[in-house]
């Protein structure tokens, strides 16, 4: 019984990490979106600064554009099938610890189910003796 409770609390704080650790991958997305649109941004300013035309500005930008709606679409992908996971993989271990616990409560039941049985059966058997003993008793005292 202990040792289901006990895996029983496992699996749950299990799933709780699990949420943490997915909270920290998707602030990691976040901060990855950020290094690279600096990262792009810095890029393009140097290209911008050589542009010799109007036609070369207008590409560099587009360019720009166009990669930074790539990569912030991309993370933004990879943070929504984080945070869609995040609850269900909670609720699971939520089910699973309920689970193990109802487990642990019928295990628990069943032990003093049959502890009482057994102390139930040793009360009768000791007072069949008591009332032989009384009995036996009650005879050797009216022969005397």
């Amino acid at each position: 019984m202990e040792q289901t409770a006990i895996s029983g609390f496992r699996t749950f704080f299990g799933g709780v990490s699990s949420v943490s650790r997915k909270a920290q991958a998707i602030a990691g997305e976040f901060a990855k979106l950020s290094e690279e649109q600096l990262g792009a941004g810095a890029k393009a300013a140097e290209r911008l600064r050589n542009a010799q035309s109007l036609q070369e500005v207008t590409s560099i930008q587009s360019e720009l554009l166009k990669e930074s709606y790539e990569a912030t679409t991309n993370h933004y992908r990879k943070i929504a099938e984080l945070a869609i996971s995040t609850p269900q993989e909670l609720a699971e271990s939520a089910r699973e610890f309920a689970s193990t616990m109802a487990q642990a409560g019928q295990e628990t039941a069943e032990r003093a189910s049959d502890i009482t049985r057994r102390m139930g059966e040793q009360a009768a058997h000791a007072t069949e003796k008591t009332g032989e003993a009384a009995q036996q008793a009650m005879r050797g005292g009216g022969r005397g």
